[in-house]
């Protein structure tokens, strides 16, 4: 029962239908409508609320440093850094500005000509155990530096013809904490596992039943399930999340600090994280049509 066809099957009975599928990918109508659907379902599902379970923390790979003269350089003002945006990435959560010590060189990096050399030279702010203190950063796309050879621009994440996603900090050594995209629902919290399944049915609900009238209704009332679902979720992550009263908030801790001090990194206008999105649709502040 942990299968994409299982979580397809149970969309379409909370659709109010009485088709059985035996494989989401096996070409029968009802199937097909479901598939269409499950992929952008997930997608916007990981982004409606912060799931613990779903929680990445890794180095991001480096794409440009303009602190170098013999290596790309070309990074957009007033950023220094420019990082590739994680093909497995749902929601950017915050960049750290304290990255620890010893982090894995992802595959793919740029590197000096001097390959004993080492590509940058920040020493590491964060003691063992100590909190990760978010960083100014900004989601982008730059035209400057093409997919690697051989990348399938249609289904790589992040990647086009045009240009490629980037993610811009003045952190160096950076790494990022996001919300990653699980496809095992052996892996997925119950409360997720419970708003894709009422997120799919309302998506389906339409073009799997000939009654439209029953299909709004079902549609309506599946939106109403994954609004409930939402809420409890970001309150239990919430809840579940560590957390520290001593936090000063950002109005406090930068006054007397001058220009660029945020976080303990200087300059860029950037944002410090990223909430979650809505999930549009009836009761939910979004619009009926588009999501």
């Amino acid at each position: 029962m942990n299968t994409p066809t299982d979580i397809a099957q149970q969309a379409i009975d909370a659709a109010g239908s009485d088709t059985v599928i035996g494989d989401i990918e096996e070409g029968t109508r009802e199937a097909q409508i479901c598939l269409r659907q499950y992929r952008q379902c997930l997608m916007q599902l990981f982004r409606g609320a912060h799931w613990d379970f779903a929680r990445a923390q890794r180095p991001m790979q480096l794409i440009a440093d303009a602190t170098q003269t013999v290596l790309p350089n070309i990074v957009p003002v007033p950023w220094l850094y420019e990082y590739a945006y994680p093909i497995d990435c749902m929601k950017v959560r915050f960049v750290p500005w304290n990255p620890p010590q010893n982090l894995p060189i992802p595959q793919g990096n740029i590197v000096p000509p001097n390959q004993g050399a080492s590509l940058t030279t920040a020493p590491s702010t964060i003691p063992p155990g100590g909190r990760l203190r978010p960083a100014r950063f900004l989601l982008s796309n730059d035209p400057n530096y093409p997919a690697p050879t051989g990348t399938v621009n249609w289904e790589v994440q992040g990647i086009s013809p045009g240009g490629r996603t980037v993610i811009l900090t003045n952190v160096r050594n950076a790494l990022l904490v996001y919300t990653q995209l699980v496809l095992y629902p052996s892996q997925w919290d119950s409360l997720f596992r419970a708003a894709m399944v009422a997120f799919l049915a309302a998506e389906i609900a339409l073009p799997l039943n000939k009654d439209k009238k029953f299909g709004m209704t079902m549609r309506r009332e599946n939106f109403g399930i994954l609004k409930q679902k939402l809420e409890l979720a970001r309150v239990a992550n919430g809840n579940e999340a560590w957390s520290s009263s001593d936090f000063a908030t950002d109005w406090i801790r930068f006054r007397r600090t001058g220009y660029g001090n945020w976080g303990g990194e200087a300059g860029g206008s950037g944002v410090l994280g990223y909430g979650w999105d809505s999930c549009g649709g009836w009761d939910m502040g979004g619009n009926d049509s588009a999501y």
